[in-house]
């Protein structure tokens, strides 16, 4: 398959290595010419299963050279850089082809309803999973160790559909399991359940310098919130009306007789400490804050009101970062309502995830 991937974070450079890899054209674009010149030559993929020198089909700063002909784009970017993102698309983008975003925080529905209020070209579908495919970190500027894989990776298509027809274009490259709609997908995202409770419970050592939240951050105490904003998750989960699995937060990190309900397997955390290469630097800035906290506690809080399901942990969180970065957080972001959602019933939102932008609500939240 003929493959553009934007970006070049971890995220961007494991996903092109690995699915060259695997044997498909892949095509890297990223913002500047003079960023490319490392990955010219390949990138070294450091993993368990596929690993080695990936040769790349091309490496460019034309993103319309980039998406000329490719079958799928992967999106391996934090959501903060959705907007950006969507600028970009919108001019290029075919009715042929599938934009996955790995992961979305409803992404799948905020860069379609973007595109749609300023006139781009909508493609046949968006798709989005509940989690990193690849828990990685560049090691180099053309190195990328990758030694944790997603084995269950729920996946999200808007609208919805197109379900059956995108996942069976995705299930040749990654263990996609089918989610009900881009929403059940984006409240498996386990991403704000645990990395704003590390960075607010661990501040005072972040603050200090290196520091690895997933080693020395993790007691007994930031437990109990990561497990209660969990427990709020799987509520508003349930209160959508959303199958199990829910990918609890023990099954992924915690509980390796659960492993296999869970989204990385068995011993995923411990080859993530193992690996060392999550002792870092942190601050505000962070993913783990603009993206998790900012986008994705913001839409978990929303989910919960429109399900009627209580959410203390969140909204506290919501507050306290609020405090640190000096705005308001709630109703902003991936709020629902902030995504031209708030007016609709539990229901509509989900008869307009299914029929997308051929249903007779859309032009009322593209307003």
């Amino acid at each position: 398959m003929n493959v553009a991937v934007l970006g070049g974070g971890s995220g961007a450079f494991a996903t092109a290595a690995d699915l060259a890899l695997a044997g498909h054209r892949v095509r890297v674009w990223r913002r500047a010419d003079t960023e490319l010149a490392s990955v010219r030559g390949g990138i070294t993929l450091v993993a368990e299963g596929r690993h080695g020198v990936a040769r790349l089909d091309r490496a460019t700063a034309d993103l319309g050279e980039a998406l000329d002909g490719a079958a799928l784009i992967v999106a391996p970017v934090p959501a903060t850089a959705h907007d950006d993102l969507v600028k970009r698309l919108g001019p290029l983008l075919t009715e042929e082809q599938i934009v996955l975003l790995t992961p979305g925080t409803f992404g799948s529905f905020a860069l379609a309803r973007d595109l749609a209020r300023t006139g781009g070209r909508l493609p046949f579908a968006f798709a989005e999973t509940g989690t990193l495919p690849y828990l990685a970190r560049k090691t180099g500027p053309a190195e990328v160790k990758a030694p944790v894989r997603a084995t269950n990776l729920p996946t999200g298509v808007f609208p919805a559909a197109r379900t059956d027809s995108v996942l069976a274009k995705l299930a040749p490259l990654y263990p996609v399991r089918r989610s009900v709609d881009a929403l059940d997908a984006a409240l498996a995202n386990v991403g704000a359940v645990i990395h704003p409770p590390l960075v607010l419970l661990n501040a005072g050592a972040i603050d200090g310098g290196s520091f690895d939240v997933h080693a020395q951050g993790t007691t007994a105490s930031v437990r109990r919130l990561i497990d209660a904003v969990d427990g709020e998750r799987l509520a508003a989960r349930r209160g959508w009306g959303y199958p199990a699995p829910h990918y609890e937060m023990a099954t992924t990190y915690y509980d390796d007789s659960r492993a296999a309900e869970g989204l990385y397997g068995a011993g995923a955390r411990g080859k993530l400490l193992a690996s060392g290469l999550w002792n870092e630097t942190l601050s505000l800035e962070h993913r783990y804050v603009t993206e998790d906290a900012a986008l994705g506690l913001s839409l978990l809080e929303s989910a919960a009101r429109t399900a009627t399901a209580a959410s203390p942990a969140i909204s506290g969180l919501l507050l306290l970062f609020g405090v640190l970065l000096g705005r308001e957080l709630t109703g902003h972001g991936r709020a629902l309502e902030a995504l031209g959602l708030g007016d609709l019933a539990l229901r509509e939102i989900k008869t307009l995830q299914h029929d997308g932008w051929g249903s007779p609500m859309w032009s009322r939240v593209i307003r």
